[in-house]
């Protein structure tokens, strides 16, 4: 351990005696043992001969102007120039710089290193500069601190305020974490820090902290303009008092982390590598932590070092890993302290605002110690032993034709995840032509049956889909239509997703229901999330899901080994099913399902109506914060050979790449094959010559021999054993004897491909329900893979070099993958739009 700072001899850092060391547990919140520390701490001492003499302090304040800032844009600018006017600041020795930024390229420094008298002097430029700031689209973070850096100077103390309301997403949100990565990186050599202030409840708390924490800075949450001027104003008035003094301690041979503490200082940050210190004033003290990891054995061996789990390096050490991003880390550190009230408020947090409070009551018992004593610590660690929300939809499952919901108050209090829809067409100058139908409620009121619960395929997100029953009506008088090509439709459903949780966060906090069965009523309440004694059918119950874990601590998960093969053989078969089937119906002739596509049904007796988008420029949208973004992470199973199952070619697509079709009596051949051609008995089909610039992949050499096979062209038997394992031998035999040239009816095969189609998806859909969508909504609830899949995180550039056939897209490219037995489990960011206002009764797109 180094003994002095590096570049000043004059400030040491002095070890504890051996018998001020401790040692802690680090637990799970199951209270399961994950590892064991020992704890060293370090005194920092200033002495008076190693302040330096006063130099010049540089604020460089970087401001988001994005779209989403359009309704505060201007309260922003005022603050700025009332920050400018204060006494304090004008009678400093302080240069100050403004930039301000959106998309990728477009970033402004609106003035550079002028001192504070000259911005604020009679006709400034600066201030007329302040005033052009305008808001406009999306956010590039990473430029900002880019051109900061351009504007330090080598002895000065330089301080960066970094203000953002969103998420960084130019270009997009991946390439801006790396980047970000990079230029903190170059900062930490440099004597700067950064403050980072996280504006609206939109903004990501999580990657400000971590930009903060990795530049000796702190982050703030800001919820209106006043606290971004208190954030602000503290980074200057710190520069007209903090002494030009760079710290730098290495971590050392024996330790595995440090944190730096000051409680006069309020700063707390932690590193794995050197720590570097910077913008204390000469009278702030600090601490540093450093942190040991050790085996079970040797633990148990030091017995004359204390046990001191609810300790301050406990606290310090979940608030610096918080920082930095290791959100269950911090969570397991803070549930070790075995301080029951803050485990069971933040166990479950994962949205920037709960990491937000998370941190802010952390910081409180750090800097305000005494609070402990209004708080419980027990002597082991508090479990929550509720029910996860996952156990509690398979019983609303089981249940739901026992249990009604408040859609009034479900949709009052609901923010839709995706970009709201109208209904129409817009036409050639941006106009909405809306349907010449619309639908009314045929069961008026508040209440409707229970939704059906899905987990998302690959992203942590549940849907309620809610039907209502409803009747068609013309728009116009609202005459009601009674009958379509010979059918009665005064009895049709509509259908809308409730998004409950998105991306691993809660969406519908509690839901308001009333229930008919006294054995759900007893089952919920024996669960915990019903606190009424008696049964009672009249009454409503809100049931509370933003205080459950999202998943049980316990939980066991499925191999996924040969999943993907299935599942991908599945896939293409039903793409080629349903590329035959697009236009036909084992029900309905051409002439119904033309009057009902006429009057807005499938041949399914579905509404779709036609909709589109509630603006008509995206661009303008997100201008006028109408439109936001926000970050959601796919998690996709995939083969060491494929990706995953969006690498395989629609059913068309693919016959048009590796055959072609042609007329069996003429011989002409037809430029763009279809599926649909099969029903004509002229038309046959035959591969087509491979180019010199084809190139052949794994997923030509998956979806070939079944195509083959099904168009005949090689009796390989795939299709068969495809069919066979889903219960779909009907369709077997109709293709066999298709095949040997038997006369079989269209009407037949459409009637056994429709019912194939069916059990395809019903299979598919069970693996994934049952298999991959708990595992999927894991990983992106938790950031983990379960205790029991041991994998290491790689790269796109060294999963690639270990398996040379994967294909990666743009997104792809930035992701994280691990291997997984015989699988690669991908996970990936993008970018989603979704609209700020709060929806009522709408279905989600």
């Amino acid at each position: 351990m180094a003994n002095k700072a590096a570049k000043n001899p004059d400030i040491t850092l002095q070890s504890s005696p051996n018998n001020s060391k401790i040692k802690f547990t680090l637990y799970n919140l199951a209270g399961k043992e994950k590892a064991y520390y020992l704890v060293d701490r370090v005194n920092l001492e200033i002495k008076p001969d190693a302040i330096p003499k006063k130099a010049v302090a540089h604020s460089i304040i970087i401001i988001d102007r994005s779209g989403s800032m359009s309704g505060d844009i201007e309260a922003l600018k005022d603050t700025i120039i009332k920050l400018l006017t204060l006494d304090e600041y004008s009678n400093s020795q302080l240069v100050v710089s403004l930039i301000s930024y959106s998309s990728h390229g477009d970033v402004t420094c609106h003035f550079q290193r002028i001192p504070i008298q000259e911005v604020m002097g009679r006709n400034s430029p600066y201030l007329e500069e302040i005033q052009k700031i305008r808001a406009s689209y999306l956010t590039c973070i990473s430029q900002s601190l880019q051109l900061a850096k351009t504007l330090i100077q080598a002895g000065e103390l330089t301080a960066i305020t970094l203000h953002s309301d969103g998420y960084a997403n130019d270009s997009s949100p991946t390439t801006e974490v790396k980047a970000l990565e990079a230029i903190c990186n170059e900062l930490k050599h440099l004597d700067v820090f950064v403050n980072t202030i996280a504006y609206s409840p939109y903004s990501d708390f999580k990657l400000l902290a971590k930009i903060a924490n990795s530049v000796s800075g702190s982050c703030v949450q800001a919820g209106n303009i006043k606290e971004v001027y208190d954030a602000i104003y503290s980074t200057a008035n710190l520069l007209t008092e903090a002494v030009g003094i760079s710290i730098e301690e290495p971590l050392g041979n024996d330790y595995t982390y440090q944190v730096f503490f000051s409680q006069t200082a309020k700063k707390i940050y932690g590193t794995n590598q050197t720590l570097k210190i910077l913008g204390l004033k000469p009278e702030d003290e600090g601490i540093i932590y450093k942190y040991q990891q050790v085996t079970k054995d040797t633990y148990e061996q030091l017995k004359d070092i204390p046990v001191t789990q609810n300790h301050q390096s406990v606290y310090a050490f979940a608030k610096a890993n918080l920082a930095e991003g290791n959100l269950n880390t911090a969570k397991y550190a803070l549930a070790s302290t075995f301080n029951a009230t803050l485990t069971e408020r933040h166990a479950k947090a994962l949205t920037n605002r709960d990491v937000s409070n998370f941190a802010q009551d952390i910081d409180i018992v750090l800097f305000y110690p005494d609070v402990l004593e209004k708080q419980e610590i027990l002597d082991g660690v508090k479990v929550n032993n509720k029910i996860s929300l996952l156990e509690l939809i398979q019983i609303f499952a089981e249940y739901r034709q026992s249990i009604i919901v408040n859609i009034k108050n479900l949709q009052d209090n609901y923010q839709r995840k995706g970009v709201k829809r109208v209904k129409g067409v817009r036409d050639e100058n941006g106009e909405l032509v809306k349907p010449w139908l619309r639908t009314e409620n045929i069961v008026q009121g508040d209440y409707v049956e229970m939704g059906v619960f899905e987990i998302n395929r690959n992203t942590a997100t549940i849907n309620m889909l809610v039907n209502r029953k409803v009747k068609l009506v013309k728009a116009e008088d609202k005459t009601p239509i009674i009958e379509v090509a010979g059918l009665l439709v005064n009895d049709l459903a509509t259908f809308n997703n409730y998004t409950i949780v998105s991306d691993g966060e809660i969406n519908v906090k509690s839901l308001q229901v009333k229930i008919s069965n006294k054995k759900a009523f007893d089952l919920l309440k024996e669960k915990g999330v019903i606190d009424a004694e008696k049964f009672d059918f009249h009454a409503e119950y809100t049931i509370q899901l933003d205080n459950l874990p999202l998943v049980p601590f316990d939980g066991r998960y499925s191999s996924i080994d040969g999943l993907f093969t299935q599942l991908a053989e599945i896939k293409i078969l039903s793409s080629i099913l349903s590329a035959y089937l697009r236009d036909e119906s084992d029900v309905f002739i051409s002439e119904q399902l033309d009057e009902l596509k006429k009057y807005y049904l499938s041949k399914n007796l579905y509404l779709n109506f036609p909709s589109t988008n509630d603006y008509t420029d995206i661009k303008e949208a997100i201008n006028k914060g109408i439109i936001d973004s926000r970050v959601s992470y796919k998690i996709d199973i995939g083969s060491q050979d494929i990706l995953n199952l969006s690498k395989l070619y629609s059913a068309n697509k693919f016959l048009e790449r590796r055959y072609e079709a042609y007329d069996q009596e003429t011989g002409e051949i037809f430029t763009s094959p279809s599926c649909e051609m099969a029903f004509n008995e002229n038309i046959a089909f035959r591969q087509k010559p491979i180019s010199a610039r084809m190139k052949i992949t794994k997923v030509d050499e998956l979806m070939k021999p079944i195509f083959d096979d099904f168009l005949g062209l090689d009796e390989n038997h795939r299709v068969a054993e495809i069919l066979s394992k889903v219960g779909a031998d009907i369709l077997v035999l109709v293709l066999q004897a298709k095949h040997a040239g038997r006369n079989i009816s269209k009407e037949e095969i459409i009637a056994a491909m429709t019912a194939a189609n069916s059990k395809l998806e019903q299979y598919a859909e069970k693996i994934y329900q049952e298999k991959i969508s708990p595992l999927v909504f894991y990983v992106g609830a938790t950031g983990l893979l379960p205790d029991e899949i041991s994998a290491k995180a790689m790269t796109a550039e060294e999963v690639a070099a270990k398996y040379p056939n994967l294909q990666f897209s743009k997104h792809e490219q930035e992701g994280t993958f691990f291997v997984v037995g015989d699988s690669i489990i991908s996970v990936y960011a993008q970018t989603e739009y979704y609209s700020k206002k709060v929806a009522v009764g709408v279905e989600e797109d």
